[in-house]
């Protein structure tokens, strides 16, 4: 039986981030391309949650690289699969509390 996933509310803000960002400085086909990329990534992990790198940090939060410079973290629980959060690699690596 596949998990429910769940969004938590600071993966949404980071999407929507850089989703405005990608339309603002580029165009409408880039940031679907990107909206793309996260989707396949979030059907990947509900079909095998054990796929993603673990965390060094956070017991029990794994990540998958959605673009070379997105990382997207989440963590397995008995029924579900929470989305914590969408981090651009390229920002500050202290402000990245999953690494």
């Amino acid at each position: 039986m596949e998990k429910e996933i769940v969004f938590t509310k600071r993966f949404l803000k980071n999407v929507d981030r850089v989703t405005d960002y990608l339309l603002e400085e580029w165009n409408a086909k880039v940031a679907y391309n990107f909206l793309e990329k996260i989707h396949s990534g979030v059907e990947i992990i509900k079909k095998n949650s054990a796929i993603g790198k673990p965390s060094k940090y956070k017991e029990g939060v794994r990540s998958i690289l959605i673009k070379p410079y997105n990382r997207l973290y989440y963590r397995e629980e008995k029924n579900s699969i929470i989305v914590l959060a969408l981090i651009d690699m390229r920002s500050n690596p202290d402000k990245n509390r999953y690494k």
